[in-house]
């Protein structure tokens, strides 16, 4: 509702009423007041959103351009079993010297 069309209800209403308006003066200056509070609190998240739409757009944008710089390596084959090499067992006398340091 714009605020030309809530005038319009109000004075409508304050005609209707005639002289008991004064009484209700008050509550109708209340709405029309919230009314106004509301219509700037919409339009101030409408600037937000579209802020961070555009901001969204931008990163969207940004990462697309990142991810075209990452080289894409080959796919290796995948190895048989035969050519995968066999873990060797290594013995603690193998594994230290005699003075219980670690072999290199």
């Amino acid at each position: 509702m714009t605020d030309e069309e809530l005038i319009k209800i109000t004075d409508s209403m304050q005609e209707k009423l005639g002289e008991s308006a004064g009484v209700i003066a008050d509550d109708i200056g209340l709405l029309i007041t919230g009314n106004a509070n509301t219509q700037k609190a919409l339009v101030a998240k409408d600037e937000e959103i579209k802020r961070l739409t555009s901001t969204n757009e931008k990163l969207v944008l940004a990462n697309g351009n990142l991810l075209k710089q990452i080289p894409v390596e080959k796919s290796l084959p995948p190895q048989k079993d035969s050519e995968v090499e066999q873990p060797t067992s290594i013995s603690l006398k193998d594994a230290f010297d005699a003075r219980g340091n670690f072999r290199r």
